[in-house]
């Protein structure tokens, strides 16, 4: 077969917040996970991938307990340790000829036909990462939604040879590295995924966002592919405020 996708989701394994292991911060964050990642990934309109939440194994007993609180998850998704990710990964690939690592946070979204239209794509033979560089940034609490371009977004996929990665021979990149490989712009103009700011992101915040604007650039959506790894490029715009246009747009992610 010619392709495995498998979504990782980074949970709460790295070091990037220091109350990530509390059960406060676990208990919050599974429930944005439930109510907007798990949502996304249940409507994606091909459920021929498969996804891991990966979590710090310090954390093993509060995750158990708190995934009990909400109705068992479908086979293709499940919470794991880095070790039983590696584990299952191997498993999963062996039939394969090509590993698609889908990247996507366990607070964000994707359109519904991302994973299905990642099946149908035909990348050329020396691509390593596919790079989608338009979405939407929705900030759930104010009820607000706007287009965003996004140079180098913690969205997208790397590809790797099933044969090479079982052999150890395979270089390891992830989203960060799309600059420093031969790499495809994909979902051109189109918006495909959503960074979700709920109140407790690390990240930037609905009115931050607001002053990317790039002069006489309306939409960001119409901003050409951004090739230049040495100068990043960022735009938001325009808002979108009409409650209808916004919840039809919502439902096309989760």
């Amino acid at each position: 077969m010619e392709k495995k996708l498998i979504v990782e989701m980074l949970f709460n394994n790295w070091g990037a917040t220091a109350d990530r292991l509390t059960k406060s911060w676990i208990e919050y964050r599974i429930d944005l996970f439930m109510k907007y990642a798990l949502k996304s990934l249940l409507l994606q309109s091909s459920q021929d991938f498969t996804c891991y939440v990966l979590y710090d194994p310090k954390s093993e007993k509060l995750i158990q307990e708190m995934l009990k609180k909400y109705p068992p998850l479908p086979s293709n998704i499940c919470f794991a340790t880095p070790k039983e990710y590696q584990s299952h990964l191997i498993q999963d690939i062996q039939e394969f000829k090509y590993l698609y690592r889908v990247y996507l946070s366990s607070d964000d979204m994707y359109h519904q036909d991302f994973i299905k239209r990642l099946h149908a794509y035909k990348p050329q033979k020396d691509t390593v990462a596919l790079v989608p560089q338009y979405g939407y940034i929705y900030d759930s609490v104010q009820k607000r939604l706007g287009k965003f371009f996004f140079w180098l977004p913690s969205y997208g996929v790397t590809i790797t040879n099933v044969d090479e990665y079982l052999r150890g021979q395979a270089a390891r990149y992830s989203w960060r590295d799309a600059y420093k490989v031969p790499r495809e712009f994909i979902h051109i103009k189109e918006p495909i995924w959503i960074n979700h700011i709920h109140g407790q992101n690390t990240g930037t915040t609905f009115d931050n966002v607001l002053t990317w604007k790039i002069a006489n650039v309306h939409d960001a959506c119409t901003l050409e592919p951004w090739n230049n790894s040495k100068q990043p490029k960022a735009a938001f715009g325009p808002e979108i405020t009409e409650p209808n246009e916004i919840e039809q747009i919502l439902n096309r992610f989760f």
